[in-house]
């Protein structure tokens, strides 16, 4: 018995030598042949599915005026269809969401019946724009000459900066 299990050591090592490469690489798999056919097809007639290709439709789609304000993300798969993932603030998430049914309708004809099962919206923040329209002006010359007469019997310091930066705010927040 031990003799038995020597010789098939010595058999196995010997054949694991012996034995050659194989002559041919595999074939390719059916998605990668498909995916050499498609991918310059898709780059050409700027077609495809992802959230990418649909940013360039996406005032047609929802709309200028959710647009302006959203923007698709991504894809998610699942048993029941895909789902698209649109990134927008606060407020108008609820409202794009509230007319998630038209919106969608309009997906699926512009992708092909049945491309899109859900629509999932994710809060983002406010963009960069709100916060340059929400600049504070300046104050006009009579604002400038009362908030100095106020503060001329305050001596320098600290404490008259401060004052001033707060009546600067206070007056060009009035309208």
């Amino acid at each position: 018995m031990e003799n038995d299990r020597k010789n098939k050591q010595v058999l196995n090592k010997w054949l694991e030598g012996q034995r050659g490469r194989p002559q041919f690489r595999p074939a390719p798999t059916a998605g990668m042949a498909v995916a050499k056919v498609v991918r310059p097809l898709s780059k050409k007639f700027q077609g495809g599915s992802s959230a990418a290709m649909l940013h360039k439709h996406w005032p047609q789609i929802v709309g200028e005026r959710w647009a302006k304000i959203s923007t698709p993300v991504k894809f998610t798969g699942g048993k029941e269809g895909r789902t698209l993932v649109i990134s927008a603030p606060g407020g108008a998430a609820a409202l794009i969401m509230a007319a998630s049914g038209a919106i969608l309708e309009r997906l699926n004809a512009h992708m092909g019946e049945g491309s899109v099962a859900r629509i999932r919206l994710v809060q983002s923040k406010i963009s960069a724009k709100a916060p340059a329209q929400a600049r504070k002006r300046g104050l006009s010359p009579s604002q400038q000459g009362k908030l100095q007469k106020g503060l001329a019997k305050i001596p320098e310091g600290g404490l008259k900066s401060a004052l001033e930066k707060l009546g600067r705010g206070v007056l060009s927040n009035d309208k």
